[in-house]
């Protein structure tokens, strides 16, 4: 056999020239048709998508970082995220899993999308723990589940009212407003995962009353506040938060300013310049209007609740835009001097209930009122 091999190849490559090139000739040959073949096999490259139609929100893996100081002109876009795919927090907020997809330009102002889990044994927390406070303005909304929080008016209430937290629950919590710590006797328990959308407007600090009472920065490891206020012992006043139950205790209402829509009001904060609503449109709403606007210093934060919304994304005023499909747990930002609006054609399929927060200054409460949109031309 190794004979037979060697002269089939001697006879190749010395002997036999005019079979070489035709083997040559048909070895080509074969090449070109099996590539022809793949070829038309092979899948077709996807389709440019046609002009206005809804893309998916761009896959971003840092937070989108919101304006502060607004600028006196000139364009800048709407932004939007999936928080679905977004990725996890290096290090945890508040010990469960989280992501901040959202944050203020100078280290304050953090907004995070929070999964705390279930207890997994029948015991109570530790009886007679002390609560803590925060030097800013905080609001929160519940998505799913459930969360036991104490809500004392003062840091030597043992036994105060104790806030069961359900979906569809908002809360707006000012400075100095009490929470956390445990009741001296009895207490109920969180029972499923809780799903929280939460947006500290400061650095991310608290003080913990009590004998052992201090200003840290609990989720931030090594980093120290500043300024450094931890005696909890001078503060005159302690403050309430608003606590609503937007399932149970309200119900929808038409949105005065635009047709087919509808609203829950959650807070109006006129001289802190802060609102929030929850916002509903029904499947296959459509823009009542063409008109395209914009604020020249508010900002504008949407949660997507559940459902789906064409958020269209635009240049400048006279710009065609792009829109993009954003579903629940979506989030869009509408940072100053960017126009808000709507294409042709329907805006939602299956209908969409979102969470609308303004705020007339920055991304913290204090600069009010809230202005009234303009025309972008």
């Amino acid at each position: 056999m190794i004979r037979k091999n060697t002269s089939v190849l001697s006879g190749l490559t010395a002997g036999a020239a005019p079979r070489t090139s035709a083997l040559l000739v048909l070895t080509a040959a074969a090449i070109f048709s099996a590539v022809a073949v793949t070829s038309a096999f092979a899948a077709p490259k996807a389709a440019k998508p046609a002009p206005g139609t809804p893309l998916e929100p761009p896959a971003l893996t840092s937070p989108i970082v919101g304006t502060v100081t607004a600028a006196t002109s000139g364009w800048v876009p709407v932004q939007v995220v999936d928080v679905n795919n977004f990725p996890l927090d290096s290090h945890p907020r508040y010990h469960a899993k989280s992501k901040t997809f959202f944050v203020g330009p100078n280290g304050e102002g953090f907004l995070v999308h929070v999964i705390f889990p279930p207890t997994w044994n029948t015991k109570l927390p530790p009886a007679g723990t002390w609560p803590h406070y925060h030097y800013y303005h905080e609001w929160g909304y519940t998505l799913k589940g459930d969360f036991v929080l104490g809500e004392p008016v003062t840091p030597e209430q043992k036994n105060g009212m104790v806030s069961h937290k359900h979906e569809g629950g908002w809360l707006s919590r000012p400075a100095y407003s009490l929470h956390g710590g445990s009741p001296e006797e009895g207490g109920i328990r969180a029972q499923f995962p809780y799903h929280l959308l939460i947006f500290e407007e400061g650095d991310g600090s608290l003080v913990q009353t009590g004998p052992n009472g201090d200003h840290i920065k609990p989720d931030f490891p090594g980093e120290k506040p500043n300024p450094y206020l931890p005696d909890w012992q001078k503060v005159k006043n302690f403050t309430r938060p608003w606590l609503v139950d937007t399932q149970n205790n309200m119900e929808w209402e038409t949105d005065p300013h635009v047709a087919g829509r509808f609203i829950k009001w959650l807070s109006d904060d006129r001289a802190d310049g802060f609102r929030a609503q929850l916002v509903k449109i029904p499947p296959g709403w459509k823009a009542p209007d063409a008109r395209r606007t914009f604020n020249a210093n508010a900002n504008v934060l949407r949660y997507m609740i559940s459902g789906d919304m064409n958020v269209w994304v635009f240049k400048g005023p006279k710009d065609a835009g792009q829109p993009y499909v954003v579903r629940e747990n979506g989030f869009v930002y509408q940072p100053p001097r960017s126009i808000w609006g709507y294409g042709d054609g329907e805006v939602t399929k299956e209908g969409a209930v979102w969470l609308e927060v303004t705020y007339a200054k920055g991304l913290a409460v204090g600069n009010g009122p809230i202005e009234s949109p303009q025309v972008a031309e």
